[in-house]
């Protein structure tokens, strides 16, 4: 049997090559942009952009000097527009179903905060488990962890409540959790990370991998539930201007979900996701390899943990606590697990994302990296948080070329605290951005979303004032760290875009990436930086296609 051929005429490839110079696709509809204030940066400085040019159907940005005629011309009216922001660290699906549960995040009074639980307490069905986020003992005035009796004597009925503090690394429980969960005196006495009162008996208080015993006893939520708290938080990132996130450690059932939701072009947000190493698929889902859906989902990381948070002393030290010296802080994952977990993540090209707070918790990831032979400019291996590092372990960031992946709005959140846990001295390497640039460290910028609020302006802000939406301290908090307003704009694009190796196709404003981009109310390079969080958006486009207007 003859195998037909398919002929192509000079005039078809005449024409094939003369769109792909373009950058135009066959079915082309091209859209002009014109009168427009806009910025990107390309990675070496801020460009200016005067006009915009999309192919809508591809979703590439175009040449607009190379074209002859557009099919739609829109008047940007002088408007400033912005390559689309990345947060290069968030829990997309924790913070969608977050919003289903009691907000406690930013409460200054302990008293408002259990009136607020005992408001939700009034309207709950108490056969069901009662969760709620955001609460920080640091805004109080008392300072302390809080007790499972305040939450028993909220009422004379209860179910199991159970409240996760702000940074995800500690719960509050009331005594039916603590019973749901079988964690009795006996229990506690050999678990550090249970806090027990002078009797030994559990106060409520669970810290890092000591939440897993109550977390294991709550039900978990539908397909459907977690499909619409999805959709939720895509909705609300692309209001504030997000149009690609980093997804910091997601499940098997989430990878199904997203995989899902992104063949059905149903995502007007990117997502770059890190596999949760904790995951009992994990093995299985990186032997599966790479995974890439049209752009709009990649999953090609994964995220470790060596150890918790600041805020709930779990982030590894290599000193004691300055305002408590019985502690160095925990192990979320030793030593040993993150070692065969990494060697397993190398051998599959995956990138490694490594959790590390405490300045011995970074030095232990740097050891560990160099030890497993990690170091790999290829796989773009990073750092998440980097929060607290001893000078010289910043410089071996840059030698390794290790990511710095940070979140600017943890130093104006912290600030009320940081420098009584670990003292002034190391505050020499705490949220120190500025030193990184000094040692040509690579920066990635997000919120992680939400332990902060989703807003990048809110990071951009702190970023560049090391200030909080009040403005305070006057000066700064070690206002030697803060970034350029250029600096700060490139660690939400064009550095984020890098860490998630998609610098090619995203992160500025240059022909032949895509066409992300968001239309705001003032020009962020030339106000007064206290208001650069108080910046709208007005529209966000992703793909060529506008996901969000401003009514």
């Amino acid at each position: 049997m003859s195998k037909q051929i398919n002929k192509i005429s000079p005039i078809t490839l005449g024409l094939c090559a003369a769109l792909a110079l373009t950058g135009i696709t066959a079915n082309a509809k091209t859209v002009l942009i014109k009168n427009i204030n806009g910025y990107s940066h390309n990675g070496e400085q801020l460009i200016k952009h005067q006009q915009l040019a999309f192919d809508s159907n591809s979703g590439r940005l175009l040449d607009a000097n190379k074209i002859d005629k557009f099919n739609e011309t829109i008047d940007g009216q002088g408007k400033i527009v912005l390559a689309g922001l990345h947060d290069a660290h968030g829990h997309v699906l924790g913070y969608g179903l977050s919003q289903t549960n009691v907000q406690l995040q930013d409460i200054k009074s302990f008293h408002e905060v259990t009136a607020t639980i005992e408001k939700a307490l009034a309207t709950h069905n108490s056969d069901d488990w009662l969760l709620g986020r955001g609460w920080n003992q640091a805004l109080w005035p008392e300072k302390d962890f809080p007790n499972k009796s305040d939450l028993d004597n909220l009422g004379l009925k209860q179910p199991p409540i159970w409240l996760t503090r702000v940074d995800g690394h500690a719960g509050w429980a009331n005594s039916a959790a603590l019973q749901a969960a079988g964690i009795t005196a006996e229990i506690a006495a050999d678990n550090e990370l249970i806090i027990k009162d002078d009797k030994g008996e559990p106060t409520g208080i669970l810290i890092d991998n000591a939440m897993d015993l109550i977390n294991r006893h709550v039900p978990d939520y539908s397909t459907d539930a977690k499909k619409s708290a999805l959709q939720q938080a895509f909705k609300d990132l692309n209001a504030v201007g997000l149009t690609y996130v980093h997804d910091a450690g997601i499940s098997a059932d989430n990878h199904v979900l997203y995989r899902e939701m992104a063949e059905s072009d149903n995502m007007p947000i990117r997502v770059y996701a890190m596999l949760a190493s904790q995951d009992p698929q994990f093995e299985q889902l990186l032997n599966q390899g790479q995974v890439n859906i049209a752009n709009r989902y990649q999953m090609r990381a994964v995220k470790m943990m060596v150890d918790g948070a600041l805020g709930s002393y779990g982030a590894l030290l290599h000193e004691p606590y300055s305002d408590n010296l019985d502690t160095h802080g925990a192990y979320v994952q030793d030593l040993i697990t993150l070692g065969t977990k990494l060697q397993s993540t190398v051998a599959a090209g995956f990138q490694a994302a490594i959790h590390a707070i405490g300045d011995r918790g970074n030095t232990e990831v740097l050891n560990l990296l160099a030890q497993n032979n990690a170091f790999s400019t290829q796989l773009r291996h990073r750092i998440e948080h980097a929060q607290i590092m001893r000078p010289e372990d910043i410089k071996r960031l840059a030698d390794h070329d290790i990511i710095a992946s940070m979140q600017p709005t943890h130093a104006t959140s912290d600030k009320n605290m940081a420098e009584k846990r670990i003292g002034k001295d190391r505050m020499a390497g705490a949220y120190a951005w500025q030193t990184a640039l000094d040692n040509k460290v690579h920066l990635a910028f997000g919120s992680d979303f939400p332990v902060e609020l989703i807003n990048p302006f809110y990071g951009l802000h702190a970023a560049v004032t090391r200030q909080d939406r009040d403005n305070q301290p006057v000066g700064g908090w070690y206002p030697e760290e803060s970034l350029s307003i250029e600096d700060a704009f490139k660690a939400f694009t064009i550095g984020a875009a890098y860490a998630a190796h998609d610098e090619q196709n995203n992160g500025s404003l240059e022909p032949g990436k895509y066409a992300d981009f968001i239309i705001i109310d003032q020009d962020i390079f030339n106000i007064d930086p206290k208001d650069i969080w108080r910046t709208q958006v007005l529209e966000t486009w992703v793909n060529g296609k506008k996901v969000f207007s401003k009514q």
